[in-house]
Parts: C-alpha cells; sequence; structure tokens
C-alpha cells in the first residue's frame, strides 16, 4: 500500500502544480486583457472571479461526482473541459464572453481537478498523518505557480495572452489527462479518523449543517478566500505601478509561490504538532506583516519591501487549505465527509470571486490598492478568530 499511498500522493502533487499554475498565471495576462477589453480593473478581475466563484459553488457536485464516479474519471474530465475552455476563450473578442467561457466553463473544468479532489485522495491515503500529507500534495500548488507566472509572462510578452492559453490548454491535455489515469483511492476508503477528546462519532450532512462548528469553518474558509486572491490577482498589478518592472514583478509572484514550498511543509508539520489554530494563527500573522511590507512599498519605494513581502507572505500562502482541510477531516469525519466537505468549498468561491474583485473595485474608486490591503488583513484576523472557535469534540458543545 505504501508505493500505491506515494504514488496517488505524487499525482496529486503535479496535477495540483498544473491546476494551480493556470489559476494563478491569470495575474499576468490581466493588465493585457485590461489593454485589449478596455475594462475598468473590477470588470476584467470578473473574469477570475467567474473562475473562483464557480469553483466554489461546484463543490457539491464535485464531492458527488469523485464518490461517484472516482478520482480518474473526474479528474480527466475536468482537465477536458478546461483545455476546451481556454482554447475557446483564446478566440473571443468580447469580455462578457471572456468571462462566460474562462470563467464560467473553464473555471469548472478547473474545479475538477483541484484542491477538494486531490487533497481529499491525501487524506484517504494517510489517515494518521493528514496535515502532512495534505501539505506534500500542496507542495504541488506553490510549484506549479512559480513554474508557470515567469514563463506565462515570457510567453505573454513572445506570443501574446491569446497563444498563452492554447499553450495551457496543451498541457492539461498532454499532461494531466493521462496521468490521471493512474489515480485511485484505496480499497474500501472512507475517512477514518479519532476527533480529538472523545470517540469517533457518525455525522450526517444535516446533523453539519446544524453545527455551530460546520459554520465557523465555513467562515474561515470564507475569510480565507477573500484574503489570498485579493493580494494574488492584484499583487504584478499594483508592483508594477510602483514602477517595478513587469518581469520582475511576475517573478516575485512566482518566488511567492517557490516560499511556499517551505511554508506548506512548515505549516504540516505545525499543523500536527502544535494544532490546527495555533497553527493558522502563526502563518496568518506572517501574512499580514508581508502584506504590511507591500504597502510601505507604495510608501517609500524601496524594493527590498518588495522581497520582505515574497518571503513573509509566501510562507503562508497554502496554509489556509492545509489547516481548513486537516481540521474539516478531525471534526466531521464519517461516510459522509465528502458530502460535509463538498457543501463547506460553496464558502471558497463566493469569497475569492469578491476579493478578486474588491480589489480592483477599490483601486478604482480610490486609485489605490491601500484600502484593498487593509481588506485582506481584516479577512486574515477574522479567519483566525472563526479557526478557534471551533470545539474539539462539537457533538458535546
Amino acid at each position: 500500500m505504501s508505493r500505491l499511498a506515494a504514488r496517488a500522493l505524487a499525482i496529486a502533487a503535479v496535477t495540483l502544480a498544473i491546476q494551480n499554475g493556470v489559476v494563478m498565471a491569470f495575474a499576468v495576462i490581466y493588465l493585457p486583457l485590461i489593454t485589449e477589453f478596455g475594462g475598468s480593473r473590477a470588470e476584467v478581475a470578473m473574469v477570475q472571479s467567474a473562475v473562483f466563484l464557480v469553483g466554489g459553488i461546484s463543490g457539491p457536485l464535485i464531492g458527488w461526482a469523485f464518490d461517484r464516479l472516482g478520482p480518474r474519471l473526474l479528474l480527466q474530465a475536468g482537465a477536458l473541459v478546461a483545455a476546451a475552455a481556454l482554447a475557446l476563450a483564446s478566440r473571443v473578442h468580447s469580455l462578457v464572453a471572456l468571462i462566460a467561457i474562462y470563467g464560467v466553463i473553464g473555471g469548472l473544468g478547473l474545479a475538477a481537478f483541484g484542491s477538494q479532489a486531490n487533497m481529499s485522495i491525501a487524506a484517504l491515503w494517510y489517515p494518521r498523518a493528514r496535515g502532512r500529507a495534505i501539505a506534500v500534495a500542496d507542495l504541488g500548488t506553490g510549484f506549479g505557480a512559480f513554474c508557470f507566472i515567469p514563463v506565462a509572462q515570457i510567453l505573454v510578452t513572445a506570443l501574446g495572452w491569446r497563444s498563452t492559453l492554447l499553450v495551457w490548454a496543451a498541457l492539461l491535455i498532454a499532461i494531466v489527462v493521462p496521468l490521471s489515469a493512474f489515480q485511485r483511492l484505496p480499497d474500501g476508503a472512507t475517512v477514518r479518523h479519532r476527533p480529538t477528546g472523545g470517540a469517533a462519532r457518525g455525522w450526517t450532512l444535516k446533523a453539519a449543517l446544524g453545527s455551530a462548528p460546520f459554520w465557523w469553518l465555513v467562515l474561515m474558509r470564507f475569510a480565507a478566500a477573500c484574503a489570498f486572491p485579493l493580494m494574488n490577482v492584484h499583487m504584478v498589478a499594483y508592483a508594477i505601478g510602483q514602477g517595478i518592472h513587469p518581469a520582475t514583478a511576475a517573478t516575485a509572484l512566482g518566488t511567492v509561490s517557490l516560499v511556499s514550498l517551505a511554508g506548506r511543509l512548515t505549516t504540516g508539520w505545525l499543523c500536527d504538532h502544535i494544532g490546527r489554530a495555533p497553527t493558522l494563527t502563526v502563518t496568518y500573522s506572517s501574512a499580514a506583516l508581508g502584506i504590511g511590507c507591500l504597502a510601505l512599498l507604495g510608501l517609500t519605494h524601496w524594493p527590498g519591501w518588495l522581497a520582505f513581502y515574497v518571503v513573509l507572505y509566501g510562507m503562508a500562502q497554502g496554509s489556509s487549505g492545509i489547516v481548513g482541510s486537516a481540521r474539516v477531516a478531525d471534526v466531521f469525519a464519517g461516510a459522509a465527509f465528502g458530502a460535509i466537505y463538498g457543501w463547506m468549498t460553496l464558502a471558497v468561491g463566493p469569497g475569492e470571486a469578491i476579493g478578486a474583485w474588491l480589489g480592483g473595485k477599490i483601486f478604482d474608486a480610490t486609485g489605490s490598492y491601500f484600502g484593498a490591503f487593509a481588506v485582506a488583513v481584516t479577512a486574515l484576523v477574522i479567519g483566525v478568530v472563526a479557526m478557534w472557535r471551533v470545539r474539539a469534540d462539537p457533538l458535546r458543545s
């Protein structure tokens, strides 16, 4: 089983690398899209908001498909849908069409082979070391963004954003589709875990929806979904506005993901050793300090602040998914875990959509990103408070 488990984890990491690479690289085509379609930053950011929104609201559907079809067919179908959407999006000539094709159809395909499915695979193969297993699979998320973003900048500069979308589509067909044919779950897979402080209990979806821990975890996921996409979508545009060369700004965003490789491993280790809420407190504090450094870049124009941002914010990148997924499994272990997790994911899409859109809207209204940074830090604080409110044994609270 150890060899099969390691293979499943490796496939999950590669799949997440390509999936998140495509999602994160939107930051590079963001300004070219504004130039092409002539919309405001908020209007063009709606393309990525649609990706996030669809990814979130499709959570129950993806959970259902994961249980009924298995990971192989789900991941392959998602990659094919996303590839078709990217290819079609490369031919559109209106912002509305781009939102519909890239944002809605592409968002559904990308969500199908994203973190929900792959983190579930990691948790099922390693029930006794969830934090570390999820962190290892999630290394792909950071590594993919680190590779894709600088390469995307090169492609956009040399070929334009339309050809760049075709390259992404080709990668999905050439790598994700055939690789997913080897993905599987352990025989008789179910989420087995004894919640801290009591015996294992069975949860139904109805019971979970009526419990306080479910809604605190929903709030935590929503707050995180607002904060991190807001920063990731607008960081390159902000840095360029402060005089940073576009290639350097794209490299900085990619390096955030490189730093996050160490951050994800650290988060996974801390998650299993000091607990979920303390770990989130540490990582979100680091993210808030990093955002403060980015704000100082706008006040002093010293490039060193960008480097501090990359390190501090990068160490926190990805911590929400690792800590949140582990905590959901801790609390809601049982046969209904997939359904509960899928419904909880509904909070992510709206949060990401609002965060990506709000960053552009605040800039359009004020001519500055400082207000957006304040919103991101506030969301991080809310996320930490929500995580601390999740009781260890909710059926006794």
